[in-house]
């Protein structure tokens, strides 16, 4: 495994300063979810629209962004595991080289081990509190039960797995319960907040709010909590925006009906579809690199990737000494 990622580092360096094509591939595998969280519109839209792309299609995929250069592939949605084939999706992946990912709400995780643990090289487990209350936000009787059952079924393979907490005002008071499920699972936790836009805006913290949260993610941090989250990255809360944007340069999305985005929050830029183009040609387009430059002068994102991924990116000193002690 750390071959392959030095591998993949040694990919990143050329990308960064020779090739300039971002590094991680963001797959909507399917818009399909089986959790009924009120704060999501998805999964109340994704009926009317279930297009996923097909096996055939997301194999092309694949080879296209490892072409261009990319390293490393996530499948999200939806929920991933709803998809029967994902396992040959993977294999695909790991066949072409990718270090692979999976984000998962944690229902099915127990039961699908075994087909797609192999090919599965991180694994993000979605937990927004440690008792009922998950339940209550995702809408899913016992989903927290079958997340942390899944959790430690999965700790017995080669999959490095963390927690991802998504905070909002429901459970802004559980984060020390969060914490403490990360240590009794002996498994890392990360942190962020909700995003909100025009259909959940009552979930909206005040900038007060998110400052005491996530002083207090700090606090657990530094007193040698597992925390995922560098120091950097929370100070944002804290302290003030000390990010510059380079997250189109990193990291391509694609939807599950084959759309490509940069950015769906202040940018919102769509490329075309992947069946009809290749990532090359918008790579090195000019309209892609005027678009880079125009969202090095955003900062509304609080999304841990978005801001994370950008600090490393601009060699941020804090961040690369936080992700040494954490690798």
């Amino acid at each position: 495994m750390r071959e392959k990622i030095l591998e993949n580092l040694t990919m990143a360096f050329r990308n960064r300063f020779v090739s300039k094509s971002p590094l991680f591939l963001s797959h909507m595998v399917t818009s399909l979810c089986n959790a009924r969280c009120e704060f999501c519109a998805l999964w109340k839209r994704s009926s009317q629209y279930n297009n996923d792309m097909s096996l055939s299609e997301i194999f092309s995929m694949l080879r296209k962004a490892r072409e261009a250069g990319i390293v490393s592939y996530t499948a999200w949605g939806g929920e991933p595991l709803l998809r029967q084939d994902l396992h040959e999706i993977l294999e695909c992946a790991k066949s072409e080289g990718f270090i692979t990912q999976i984000i998962t709400n944690g229902y099915l995780l127990e039961e699908r081990r075994d087909e797609l643990a192999p090919n599965t090289d991180f694994l993000i487990v979605s937990i927004d509190s440690a008792d009922s209350l998950h339940n209550e936000l995702r809408g899913v009787d016992g989903i927290l039960q079958k997340a942390i059952d899944g959790i430690k079924a999965w700790k017995q393979t080669e999959t490095r797995i963390v927690i991802n907490s998504v905070i909002a005002k429901a459970n802004k008071d559980k984060i020390g319960g969060l914490v403490g499920l990360s240590e009794s699972l002996e498994v890392p936790i990360s942190f962020e907040p909700m995003q909100v836009n025009e259909e959940n805006e009552e979930y909206r913290f005040s900038d007060g709010e998110l400052k005491r949260i996530f002083a207090k993610i700090a606090k657990y941090k530094k007193s040698g909590s597992r925390i995922v989250n560098s120091l950097p990255y929370l100070r944002n809360f804290f302290d003030g925006k000390n990010y510059v944007c380079h997250y189109p340069k990193l990291f391509v999305k694609v939807e599950a009906d084959g759309e490509v985005n940069s950015c769906d929050d202040g940018l919102d830029k769509y490329w075309g579809n992947i069946n009809d183009i290749s990532f090359q040609e918008i790579f090195q387009s000019k309209e892609y690199e005027e678009f880079c430059k125009r969202a090095e002068k955003c900062d509304i994102c609080d999304v841990s990737c978005v801001i994370e991924s950008s600090l490393g990116y601009s060699l941020n000193p804090q961040y690369i000494i936080d992700k040494i002690r954490n690798f």
